[in-house]
Order: structure tokens, then sequence, then C-alpha cells
């Protein structure tokens, strides 16, 4: 090792140095440019315990740095003051050759005269020095300063040093311990001073993938990199000595290896090994006996606080020696309110002191135990007291608190509990098998909760416990209410309010009562269900508002109240977390409430936060309501074919959940949505419809459910009336009639009303059409159920535009007709005459489509080409009526007046028949209307027309400004798939229209390219020019909007090729060059200048 003598001081030079940087190091580049902002400060402190990488990190930056960097390795044998002093001139010296002889001398003669008060003025000629030899800005890196901090002299020199910087110089500390003295204070707060802390040492999850997939060579799943973090904390020699340890060993590995700490029948794993070694060197051995007899001590508490420190180590100088590691951060995690930790690996390294010492361990957990106990912080108490196996202790603990967790949702904490218990203990305590009910229960293990539940009761009734045996009836009872099964609860709900009849807890008994009228509700008798929940209420003197109630209000059809609460109770409860409620989960009911209204966004919003409740809470018969739930919400959200096809997948997916618990009650509800998704698809699917309604109302009669009931045979009778067999319905109609009346849902009359009117409709019976009209209008009007007429809803037809006919008959007959009036108004129908239920949806732009409501017209239903012709040219011309005439002239100029007649009526009938297929033959057509000889489009006909929703868009947008002009002209330009008619595209009477149309979209175009780019959205913008140049090659607005954008883009080439494209077009087409306009953007970009939007 070479050497420098300075008299009797030997001078390392690899002190001098930065150390190499190993070849299995991960780079951490915002590491180092957070180091190299040390040029902006003082001083720079990097401050963390052993192992977090600061030497590793400085030897990166002294690789990088792009200023000059002085090294100084400080050590324990540094802690003479003129040894440090001549380490520190050497490290100048080693860098800087041409720096002055003086301070050295100065120090020479300071200790061959026996002066230590000379040694400022060392460091003040240094720093004199310094002053004259450096030009640069200069960083000086002392590693390991916590060696010189500890020693009063040293640290006040240097101190001295570093107030007295010359300009160029900056310091960088690194040390294990934090620094505290009044310079540094003030260099804080005037901002001199750059603190580093553990935080940016430690290694974050990605950086550890990244660490042991580009350094180490080895993948990990996200499971295992988490792990990793969360039990090493991002320590980096934590991690590579875990890497060491890992070679040879699979990764899957790792997260068992580091799931304990190491225990006298499992000692430290291989990996770990050699960590635990090197804290027990570089960190245990370093500490004064009295600090490690309290390391030692305290490694069997979970948090340190100054109490439990005391209790454990029966030492009265607990909170002070408690400070000290704070002050030392020796691997201790601060959590606030005196609360604190260790670092998991560091604590694991500390218990592991104890693996021989069984007995004496035990006895510091039964000191904790008592002490938390006496604390009332029984879940500390509770794990202590098992740690020292006081088993009855802990039990009675449990007992004590297991109620309030269950509620809270913390199952897997109780669960951990008693599954610590041996048998002989749980097989005395009813309580605890009455919490493993429970929790197999909220678990969805139905089975299993019965079986502990029947246990708990037995041993209950040997003791004579009336209030238990109750509690055990309960617990048996709520799994029948949890799968809604309410026939079986029954009894058991009866029997276990007569055992609690009597006893004091009356709040036992509000609990019953609650439960007997959710049980009632189930059974479809809502009104006793409401005077049980009421007698409930009075005995708590509780909230007006529960699950309870609001389910009452949602089967007695009051919908807008109970959504108004689950809304309000939706926006707290994310913040509290509780037991898992089965179907009563609020997002569950919301999503059935908004199904119901025709919600379909909000439905599948509500659903999807079911689902992951279900998932959250470890629920799977949450999970399979909410699948049922999405089903639902997706059938109402569009009725596509695509979203019916993705519910029937959520039913399916909810029934093999309900086959798994094995609770028949899943399949009904489910089974009611597949109904509807069979039969009111299109084309539908009776057969299915009516093998799946049957299957699901078989399991609802078994269960007692009078209201799902009456749901599933409504859809029923309505798959029978949407299939065009409307005589199957109207008797299962009138039962299901009876059955919400005695349930008291008049949302649930009101729906079977609606299909009871669509179904004398098709069968012609007026007389009873009126009659269930006028009863069903009047329910509308008094509930609010406006929607069940006006959109998709769950209980309503699959198109809204079915029950149309159903307001025109009404309307005729002067039904309620100021309702009607203004649901037809609402649906943009005010004056129709006469509707076939559905609205006729035409594509022009583009392939010319037609579509009856969902269905597509097919090309062989036209019959003949020129019925198609003739509705294309009434199409184009609507808005005004044409004479017989000039249709003929149009469509069959080469035949006679007689020919060209005929051929008009045959193609006229093959279009009614086409567009109206069930039209009688002398009905009026909904779509065409003729007075005389005069042919047209009734003006007021249920018809969608892409062309006139283009222009209606477009115009807006032209009008319009900002984000809402974009907003209409981006859905004008979706619109416009292509011109208008190309089947007819030589066709005098078609060009006009196409002609006014494409120069109408390449305005809108235009306007929305210019908005798009004025607003920096660039590559929207771009791809908007390139479709009006699609359309107009010549089109010089686009090319100039283009050389703007990709300027913008800083992408020159391509905004001077926008220009050469711009020329060649107006060449090829025109033969002429660029407008001055282009030309003059051109010239600027030509020569580098900025392009604005106001030249476009």
């Amino acid at each position: 090792m070479l050497v420098l003598m300075l008299r009797d001081d030997l001078i390392l030079r690899t002190r001098l140095t930065p150390p190499r940087r190993h070849r299995r190091l991960l780079p951490r580049p915002a590491l180092i440019a957070q180091l190299q902002t040390a040029l902006d400060y003082r001083l720079t402190l990097v401050q963390a315990g052993t192992g977090y990488g600061k030497s590793t990190a400085l030897a990166e930056l002294a690789e990088q740095a792009p200023f000059t960097l002085f090294w100084y390795s400080a050590a324990e044998s540094d802690a003479d003051p003129q040894r440090f002093l001549a380490y520190l001139i050497a490290a100048f010296q080693a860098g800087l050759p041409a720096l002055s002889d003086y301070p050295q001398a100065l120090l020479r003669e300071a200790r061959a005269q026996g002066q230590p008060n000379a040694w400022p003025s060392v460091i003040e000629a240094l720093v004199n020095a310094l002053a004259e030899a450096l030009t640069e800005p200069t960083v000086l890196v002392v590693d390991d300063y916590h060696f010189l901090s500890r020693i009063p002299e040293i640290h006040t020199l240097f101190e001295h040093f570093i107030a007295n910087l010359p300009a160029h110089l900056h310091v960088l500390l690194a040390t294990r311990h934090p620094l505290h003295s009044p310079a540094l204070t003030a260099w804080r707060v005037r901002g001199e001073l750059l603190e580093i802390s553990r935080a940016a040492l430690v290694f974050q999850p990605a950086e550890i993938q990244a660490l042991f997939q580009q350094t180490y060579d080895m993948r990990l799943t996200a499971a295992e990199v988490a792990a990793l973090a969360h039990k090493t904390e991002g320590w980096p020699i934590a991690l590579q000595l875990v890497w060491q340890g890992l070679r040879g060993h699979t990764p899957h590995n790792i997260a068992q290896l580091l799931a304990e700490g190491p225990t006298a029948e499992a000692p430290s794993p291989e990996p770990l090994r050699a960590l635990f070694e090197y804290l027990a060197h570089e960190v245990l051995g370093r500490q004064p006996p009295e600090m490690t007899a309290f390391l030692r001590e305290t490694a069997l508490l979970r948090e340190l606080t100054p109490g439990a420190c005391a209790a454990i180590t029966q030492s009265p100088d607990a909170e002070q020696l408690l400070a000290r590691l704070h002050e030392a951060d020796l691997f201790v995690v601060s959590l606030g309110e005196r609360q604190s930790r260790y670092h998991h690996l560091f604590h694991d390294f500390l218990r592991g002191q104890w693996a021989n010492e069984t007995e004496a361990a035990r006895e510091r957990h039964r000191r904790a135990a008592n002490y938390f106990r006496a604390q009332t912080n029984l879940e500390e108490a509770i794990y202590h007291a098992l740690a020292a196996e006081q088993f009855a202790e802990a039990a009675t603990d449990i007992e004590s608190v297991g109620e309030g967790h269950l509620r809270a949702g913390q199952l897997d904490t109780v669960a951990r509990w008693v599954d610590a218990l041996p048998p002989n203990h749980l097989a005395t305590r009813p309580l605890l098998m009455r919490y493993l009910g429970d929790i197999a229960r909220l678990r969805s293990r139905f089975e299993e909760a019965l079986a502990w539940y029947q246990q708990a009761e037995r041993l209950w009734r040997a003791r004579g416990d009336s209030a238990g045996v109750s509690r055990a009836l309960r617990g048996q009872a709520l799994v029948y209410l949890d799968t809604v099964r309410p026939a079986q609860a029954e009894s058991l709900l009866e029997e276990a309010l007569r055992v609690s009849d009597g006893l004091p807890d009356t709040q036992a008994q509000a609990r019953l009562l609650e439960l007997l009228a959710e049980n009632k509700l189930n059974l479809g008798k809502p009104h006793e269900a409401e005077q049980l929940r009421l007698q409930a209420r009075a005995l708590l003197d509780g909230p007006d508002e529960d699950a309870l109630s609001v389910r009452v209000k949602l089967r007695t059809g009051r919908l807008e109240e109970a959504q108004r609460i689950l809304e309000d109770w939706s926006h707290s409860e994310g913040e509290h977390p509780h037991a898992p409620r089965a179907h009563r989960e609020t997002p569950l009911l919301l999503a059935l409430i908004y199904a119901f209204q025709g919600k379909g966004e909000a439905a599948i919003t509500s659903a999807q936060e079911g689902i992951e409740l279900g998932e959250r809470l470890n629920s799977p018969f949450v999970t399979a309501v909410g699948h049922i739930r999405l089903g639902h919400a997706l059938q109402v959200a569009t009725g596509s074919g695509a979203e019916l096809a993705e519910a029937v997948r959520h039913y399916q997916a909810s029934i093999t959940l309900g086959d798994q618990l094995a609770v028949r009650r899943v399949r009904a509800e489910a089974m009611w949505g597949l109904s509807r998704a069979y039969g009111f698809s299109t084309p539908n699917d009776p057969a299915r419809a009516e093998q799946a309604a049957q299957e699901g109302l078989e399991i609802c009669r078994w269960a007692g459910d009078q209201w799902l009931t009456a749901l599933g045979e409504l859809t029923l009778a309505a798959t029978y009336i949407l299939a065009g067999r409307p005589e199957l319905a109207v008797e299962p109609l009138e039962r299901v009639l009876v059955a919400f009346r005695e349930c008291g849902d008049p949302f649930g009359r009101t729906a079977t009303r609606l299909w009871l009117c669509l179904a004398h409709l098709q069968l012609q019976q007026l007389e009873h059409f009126a009659a269930s009209a006028d009863e069903l209008l009047a329910l509308c009007e008094a509930h609010g159920y406006d929607f069940l007429l006006t959109q998709r809803s769950l209980l309503g037809p699959p198109d809204p535009r079915q029950i149309v006919p159903l307001l025109v008959e009404a309307r005729a007959r002067r039904i309620h007709t100021a309702l009607v009036n203004r649901l037809l108004t609402h649906l943009r129908l005010p004056d129709l005459k006469v509707h076939p239920g559905y609205q006729l949806r035409v594509q022009t732009l583009g392939p010319f489509r037609v579509w009856r409501g969902a269905q597509e017209i097919d090309g062989r239903e036209w019959k003949r080409d020129k019925a198609r012709q003739l509705f294309q040219l009434l199409l184009t011309q609507r808005g005004q009526a044409l004479q017989r005439e000039t249709i003929t002239e149009r469509l069959w100029p080469t035949l006679t007046p007689e020919a060209a007649s005929r051929d008009f009526k045959v193609a006229l009938n093959a279009l009614y028949k086409t567009l109206e297929p069930a039209r009688p033959a002398e009905a009026p057509s909904a779509y065409i209307q003729r007075d005389n000889a005069l042919y047209g489009l009734r003006p007021e006909a249920d018809v969608w027309l892409d062309a006139a929703e283009f222009e209606r868009e477009a115009e807006a947008g032209l009008h319009a400004t900002g984000p809402q002009s974009i907003m209409h002209l981006q859905a004008a330009l979706r619109l416009y798939t292509g011109d208008f008619l190309p089947e007819a595209l030589y066709e005098d009477w078609a060009s006009e229209e196409r002609e006014r149309l494409l120069a109408l979209y390449l305005r809108a175009a235009d306007k929305l390219a210019g908005l798009l780019v004025e607003q920096a959205q660039y590559e929207e913008g771009l791809a908007v020019c390139q479709l009006i140049l699609n359309r107009d090659a010549c089109w010089e607005r686009a090319y100039r909007l283009m050389m703007l954008a990709y300027a913008r883009l800083d992408n020159r080439p391509l905004a001077l090729r926008a220009y050469q494209l711009c020329r060649a077009a107006l060449q090829r087409e025109l033969e002429v060059e660029p407008s001055p306009a282009t030309q003059a953007v051109y010239q600027r970009l030509v020569r580098d200048e900025a392009v604005g939007a106001s030249e476009m």
C-alpha cells in the first residue's frame, strides 16, 4: 500500500480516492442528480445507517461528476485533531498539486511546538490556500464522517472550515448518525444546507425489480418484489446479501424466505445469515452494554413506546435509552405519537437473539401482555399472551374484543387469534365458536358456519345460558338471511326471540326483531317488516334509516328515497371498513335501483364497485351478487348484442360462484337475469328464456321469496309478448299484479300494467287496454315512474320506442292526456299520430343501411331496388312533398307515364312492407305521407337520419366556440363515414345534397383542425387535416395547419414536406402555385422562424 510520510503520520492514499464501483451495482441516476446539486449548497449531508449505500452512491457520483471532486474517507484512527488535519490537507494536495505548502508547514510547526490552540490557524491557512488555488466549482466529499463528529474538537474545527469555505468549494458529508449544532441550524435556515436522508437511499419496488433483473440476472414476480420491498424496506445491503444467499436457489423461494424471522426451530435462512452476522458485528457489537441489553429486550415488542419498553425491560432508564436510539438513528422508524418500531430485518435479527431462550422470552411476553392489558390495548395483549402461552388469558381477551373486530371487518385478525389457541381451550369457549361461525358466514362458507353455530348452541344449552342460545340461533338464521332463504330462517328467528324474552339485553332483542323484519320482507310482507323494524328502532332509539329500511323502500317502490339514502351512505362508507353484508352492501343495492330506473352507466359503476368490494372483503357471496347486478346493468346500458352477451357471462360467473358456495339462492336472481337476456335480445330466444325463468322461479318458491318470484314471472310474460305470443302473457301478468299488490310494491304493479297494456294492444283488446293504461299512467304520475315509459330499464321493454304506440293510443282515447303529451314531448314526438313501436334509423353517409329499432333491414327485404331508391329519394327531399310525376320522372325516366305509374305503385307497396311489415293494409303509414298525388316523409315521423344529425352537429360546432365547438365538430366528423348515398353516385337528384354535405364537412373539419392545433392537440389536428386532404387534396389551409403542427412538434422536416406535398397537389390538380399565405408560412419555416396560428 502506497503511503505519503508526513513526519510520523502515515497518510494512506487509498483513503484519498473514491472506491471503485462494483460491477453488480444498479446505476441510480435520480439519486446522483440529487447529489450533483451539492454545487448549489454550502454543505450537503447524506445521513443513513449502516448498509444504506452512502459510499456506493458517492463513488458513483465521483465517476460521473462534471466537476472536480476531492475525497477523504474518515476512520476511527482519525480521532486526533492533528491526524484529521493532516488527512484533510492531504485530500486537497492529492488532487491539487499547485496547492500552497503553507497549511502543511503550519501544521508541522504547531505539532512540533505542542500548540493545540493553533489548529484553527491551520484551518484558516488551508481556506486561504484553497481560495487562491480553486478556479472552478469543486466538492470535497468526507465519507464516514460519524467517526469524526463524535470528537467535539474535530467537529468544531471542521465546522469552522465549512463556515469559511472559499467561493468555489462545497462540502458533502456522509454519516451514519444525525448531526446537531447551531451552525447547522443557521445554514438550514439560510437555505445553505442540503439534507439527503435514508428515504432517498432506499430502493423503491421498481428499482428492486431492475436491480435483480438487470444487475443480478434474476427475474422476480410482482409478489416477490413486494415481499422484498416490505421486508427489507429497500435497505440496499439487505438486498445485496439476500441475492448472494439466493444464488443457486429458485426465485420463488423469496416470499417464503422472508416471511418469518429466525426461531429456535428455524434458524436464520442462508441468505439472511450473512446479513445478521453483519448486523451483529457492525451494529450490536459497537453498542455499549446497556444499549445492547435494551435492544435485545425490546426486540419482543411489535411497537416501541416508553411505557412498553419500561414494562418489558423493568429498567427506569428505558425512556432515555429509547430516545438515544432515535438520536443515533439506529434502525428505528418513527410512527408518531411517541410510537416507533424497528426496521423489519433488524427486528428479525434482534428477535433471533432469543431463539435458544424460550422461557426467558415467554416471561418478557407475559410482562408485555400484562402491561398492554392494563392499558386496555387488548390487541397487543393478545399477541403477547399467545406468545407467552397464556392461552386462557388470551381467550378471554379475544372474547372481549372479537365482536368489535368482526364488525370492523377484521376477520383475518380474529381468525388468526382463535387458530392460535389449542383445541382444548377452544372446546370450552362457545363465544369463540360463534366468532368462527361469523367468520365462516362472512367468508361465504355457509355450511361450515352452521356447524360452528350449532356447536356453540349445544354448549350454551348445556350451561343454561339463554342469551348464548339466542346468539347461536341468530347466527344460524343469519346464514339463511344472507342467502335469502326466508322459509328456513323464520323458525330459528322466532325461537331466538322466544329464548331471549325477559333478558335485559334490549340490543340483542332489537337485532332479532330487525332480522325477523328482514325475513318478512324476503317473504314478500313489507308492511309486517316495517312494523317489526319500527319496534326494533324503538328499543334501540337508533337512526331512522338502516339497510333494512332501504330494502323495504326498494321492495315497496320508493326507489328515489332509497337511492338518496344509499348515495349518502356510499360517500362515507369508503372511509370506514366493515364486515361483509352479503346482498345488503350499498353498491349492490344501488346497482339494482339504478337498473330499475334505467340509469345504465350508474348501475354499471355501482355493480363494479360491488364486485371489487366482494374481492376486497374476501366474500365470494358479495362478489357473486355483484356479477348478477353487473349483468342487469349491462342489459340496461345499451341493450346491444355485445353487452347482452357480456351480461350472460356475468350471470354465469355468478352461478359458478354460487354453486361453489352451495347456495342455491344465488341462482334465482341470476336465472331471472338470464331469462331477460335471452327473452329481450334481438332476435330473442323464448325457449332458453323460459328454461332459465322456470329454474329461477322454482328456487324463489322454495326460498319463499314472493317478490323475486313476481319479478321472474313478469319477465317471462314479457318474453311471450316480445315473441309475438301475447295470449300466453295475459293470465300470468294478472297473477303477478296480485302478487305485487300483496307485496305492497307499486313499482312492480306499474311495470306489470305496462306489459298488460302492450299485450292488450297486440291482441286488439282495446277496452282492457284502456283500463290498464288508465292505472298505468295514474301510477306513473303518482310515484314518478315516467322513466318506465321513456327509457330502457330493467322491467321495461328492451326498446323504449315499443311503448310509443301505447302512448299514442292513450292520447287518442283521452287517457291522462296531459301526462301523455308531456311524455311524447320528452321523446321529441309531440305531433305523432301513428307509430309502429320502433324508431327507423337510417345511414346515408357511406353505405346505405336502415334499422327498424335494433334490427337491421336485410338487403333481401327490400324486394325491389326501386323501393330502396324511392326511399332514398324521399330522404333526400325530406321536408317537402313530391308530385308522383316528379318521382316517376326521376326514378323511371325511360318508361311511359302509364308504365312508370304502375311501377311506382309496386315500389311504394314494397317500401311500405319493408319499413312496416306488421302494418295492416288499410292503416296509415307511420313514415310515408300521402296527400292525393303528393308523397313525402312524415315531418313528425320517428326517423333518425345520420345526415340530418351530422348537419345539426356541424352547424352547432361552426357557431360555437372553444371546447363546445370541438365537441360538436368531433361528433359531426364521427357521423360522416362516407359521402352521401354513394350508390346513387350518378343520380342527379342526389348530387346536389351530396355536394352540400361534403362542403359542410370540409368547413367543419377545417375549423376543428384549427381549434385542435390552437389547443396544442397537434396529433389530433394532423389526423383531421389528413381527413380533409382525403376529400380535397387542394385544401391549402389543411397544409398550412400541418406545417404549423409539425413545427410545434419540433419536426421541421415533416413541416417542410407538408409544403412540398401541397405544391405538388396544386400543380397536379390545378396547375397553380400555392397561395401567398402558404408560401409565407413556408418561408418562415425555412428561416427557422416561429409561425403563429394567426397566419393560418
